[in-house]
């Protein structure tokens, strides 16, 4: 998203900048994540918007598989570097990360490999 348009969006939905009512939830992906939250950052900074930043790093780490469809396979090692790339950037911005939403399950599933177990496609 282009930074001035957030901005305007902002400015539409919070109006009078009330604390809380704005939540940006970012999923760019970890090769993605260091170069355009700053952005995206420093534009609602300046505008003097309250926000509260929240990294959802589970859908922008989603792998092809060899045949070419996109299914929900995430490799754990991605959605850590988008994790810690969120952190590093507000750090670096001088800006508060608010969260990170992550899905869990107990099921036996496939959905992110890598980790603490060997799972390959």
């Amino acid at each position: 998203m282009d930074p001035n348009e957030l901005v305007k969006l902002i400015e539409i939905l919070n109006p009078q900048n009330k604390l809380g009512r704005i939540t940006i939830i970012t999923r760019m992906g970890a090769e993605n994540m260091r170069v355009k939250p700053p952005h995206l950052i420093r534009a609602v900074r300046r505008a003097g918007q309250i926000v509260t930043w929240v990294s959802d790093p589970m859908h922008g780490n989603t792998i092809k598989a060899p045949c070419g469809l996109r299914y929900l396979t995430r490799p754990f090692d991605a959605i850590r570097a988008e994790v810690r790339a969120f952190f590093d950037v507000h750090e670096q911005e001088s800006s508060h990360p608010g969260g990170v939403h992550l899905e869990m399950t107990g099921q036996n599933v496939t959905e992110c490999i890598g980790g603490s177990r060997t799972v390959t496609l």
